[in-house]
């Protein structure tokens, strides 16, 4: 299989990386021998028990069927390093699979339906694999409900996918759910009650274990004996030691691909290809400075070109969500690229596509840079109550919802977000652009609000919240979002102000947005100056809109829309570098020093050197004047590359399954 190269894996990226000696791992040695070249070990756990602080060990071509706790460690400029081998075009060679259990002896469940199949399987698994992708896999508490009494719905709602467990949950139990008609439909309370086909968005095909036995439901002809189905347990690989690093491995087939707990400190992912799973990469609170790089992470569903619909003509992507949150999980995205809760973390470079959640980013002291996240159904990228970090340099497109600062009542008060020269792009139909979330929303307490007026959606306490609300401090600027549904709110604080009686901390300048009423200078600490534009009508939501909005922000027309940028647009990207005679040109202020904006004075924000603008003032956005796009064109090409090879390996492992 020949592939284009577009990761840098040359000695020279890593010089210094190997001071000691170096063991080899290959299929065809023995845990017997020495882990020479000559006699080199058959498992990659056998040489992680050998090795000393400063060796590599370099593993051949091959499939490795191991789940490996690491608790020996190297030692600070002396890590152990386990390198994997790569092809002459970049292929992954070295492959590491969960052991897992080949599912073989099928027979027909006709008590399911006339096209489920079933094998005893004692143990329930965490991932179900056919031919190498996930498929769905119902949760065990839904499997676990009795089977309905009253007939099968018509199509699947709310109810039968959200309820609470308990003696009240209205959820349609899993081997109801595996019984159901091939051509229902589910509904979208979320995205307009649009009705789509299930079976469909999943791949025709759908799974659950209940008391020894896995069922398998196809919505068609086709018969599991076809197909190579494996059943998954644990986890691949559990780092608990210091000084670790892993370069160019392909890892697949478990709940999580790499688990970072504490204890370990310096841990470094790096050229990897990391599928499958509930996360790719989980770095777990105690953890510290760990690095995940240039790597690939992907959920391999069978159905990954439709993570990115979610659009009023198309809501696939909107079902994966449903189906992912409230089916395969409980009811929490059970989707992540990377979750991130550890100390000094660095998240750079990476092409995170094709899920649910591009990254949980709730570490402290965090980067998240270079990173091209697309093709999420949920969230690009999600910050939280515990958020202390940087965000920059990153290409967010095509995801449900590109950027969701969540859970403003935390309980941290460091707080503090600084998100810069990101560019985040939708489809001009399709999600909104950043959704700001508070549990607060869900107090039961209401004895606490206000009466509600008619029309008003959001309920207000009647004095202070009952908790104290610590929303930190949040910073946006010189970012560009472009794209989005008309009527998807870009960034909408209003309510959450309004709820709590305060403005919230939020310092939003420099960018460009896509029109909205609801970037309202009374609900922001800092509301501009930012441009804003339309796709649409001329001026969306005038009639709504703070009056001091336009007088701090430039407003630009739809007319006035066509001169933003250059046109030099590549295949789904847009060129948002900007013209001659933008309107964003010298509308916005130095950030790189202190700076006043309506008589109030803010400090300098990091990430600009003073000097960084052409002209009397910077532009809007994340490009000023005269610069090129070519450091996003370059990662944009490298995502594509990334993803056509995603679809050559998919093709690949139905051929051998078959």
């Amino acid at each position: 299989m020949r592939m284009d190269r577009f990761f840098l894996c040359g000695a020279a990226l890593f010089a210094g990386a190997c001071f000691g000696a170096e063991l080899y791992v290959s299929p065809a040695g023995s845990d017997k021998n020495p882990g020479s070249e000559k006699a080199p070990f058959a498992t990659i756990g056998k040489a992680a028990l050998a090795a000393k602080p400063g060796d590599t060990v370099r593993i051949g071509p091959g499939l490795y069927r191991e789940q490996i706790t690491f608790r020996k460690g190297g030692k600070k400029g002396a890590p152990v390093t386990f390198a994997g081998t790569r092809g002459k075009n970049g292929e992954y060679l070295t492959v590491i699979e969960a052991p897992g259990k080949v599912l073989t002896g099928w027979v027909p469940a006709p008590e399911i339906h006339r096209d489920a199949w079933k094998i005893p399987l004692a143990n329930r698994p965490n991932l179900i694999m056919m031919d190498g992708s996930m498929i769905a896999y119902i949760n065990h508490m839904t499997m676990d409900l009795p089977r309905w009494k009253k007939p099968l719905p018509k199509e699947i709602g709310a109810p039968e996918i959200w309820s609470k467990f308990g003696p009240d949950c209205k959820r349609l139990p899993g081997l109801d759910f595996l019984s159901v008609p091939a051509d229902i439909k589910m509904t979208h309370p979320y995205m307009s009650m649009k009705r789509e086909p299930l079976f469909n968005t999943i791949g025709n095909v759908l799974s659950g274990w209940h008391k020894g036995t896995l069922y398998v439901r196809f919505a068609d002809k086709r018969k599991p004996q076809d197909h190579r189905f494996t059943a998954s347990y644990g986890e691949g690989f559990t780092v608990e030691a210091p000084y670790l690093t892993f370069r160019n491995l392909h890892m697949r087939g478990s709940r999580t691909q790499f688990r970072i707990r504490k204890g370990a400190v310096g841990t470094v992912v790096e050229n990897c290809l990391l599928m499958h799973g509930g996360a790719r990469v989980r770095i777990e609170e105690g953890a510290r400075d760990t690095v995940v790089r240039d790597s690939i992470l992907t959920a391999g569903f069978i159905r990954n070109d439709l993570f990115m619909l979610r659009s009023a003509a198309d809501m696939r992507g909107g079902m994966l969500y449903e189906f992912f949150k409230y089916v395969i999980g409980t009811s929490l995205s059970d989707d992540v690229g990377v979750r991130d809760a550890g100390a000094g973390t660095k998240i750079l470079d990476n092409v995170i596509t094709q899920g649910l959640i591009g990254m949980d980013a709730y570490g402290v002291d965090s980067e998240v840079a270079g990173n091209v996240v697309r093709e999420l159904s949920s969230v690009g990228i999600c910050t939280g109550a515990t958020s202390v970090g940087k965000y920059h340099h990153n290409l967010v497109m095509n995801c449900g919802i590109p950027l969701r600062l969540h859970n403003l009542r935390g309980k941290r008060a460091k707080r503090e977000e600084y998100h810069y020269r990101n560019l985040y792009i939708q489809a001009r139909s399709g999600g909104s652009q950043i959704f700001v979330h508070c549990s607060s929303h869900l107090a039961a307490d209401k004895v606490n609000f206000e009466p509600q007026t008619k029309g008003e959606k959001v309920p207000r306490y009647k004095d202070d919240p009952p908790d104290p609300v610590d929303a930190g401090r949040i910073y946006l600027y010189h970012n560009t979002f472009w794209g989005g549904n008309e009527w998807a709110p870009q960034f909408d604080v209003v309510r959450l102000s309004r709820r709590f009686r305060m403005v919230m901390p939020f310092f939003v300048i420099d960018n460009i947005f896509k029109d909205s009423y609801r970037l309202d200078t009374k609900s922001h600490e800092l509301a501009g100056p930012n441009v804003l534009y339309t796709f649409g009508e001329d001026v969306p939501g005038k009639e709504r809109r703070d009056p001091a909005v336009p007088k701090l922000n430039t407003v630009v027309s739809k007319a006035a829309t066509e001169r933003l940028w250059n046109k030099n647009d590549l295949p789904r990207l847009p060129d948002m570098t900007l013209a001659p005679g933008s309107p964003a040109l010298e509308a916005g202020v130095d950030i790189s020093r202190p700076f006043t904006v309506n008589g109030k004075n803010y400090p300098a924000l990091p990430g600009f050197a003073p000097g960084y603008f052409k002209g009397k003032a910077p532009a809007a956005g994340a490009f000023q004047q005269g610069e090129d796009a070519k450091k996003y064109i370059d990662m944009h090409m490298k995502a594509e590359k990334a993803i056509a090879m995603l679809s050559e390996l998919k093709k690949n492992a139905v051929r051998e399954g078959r």
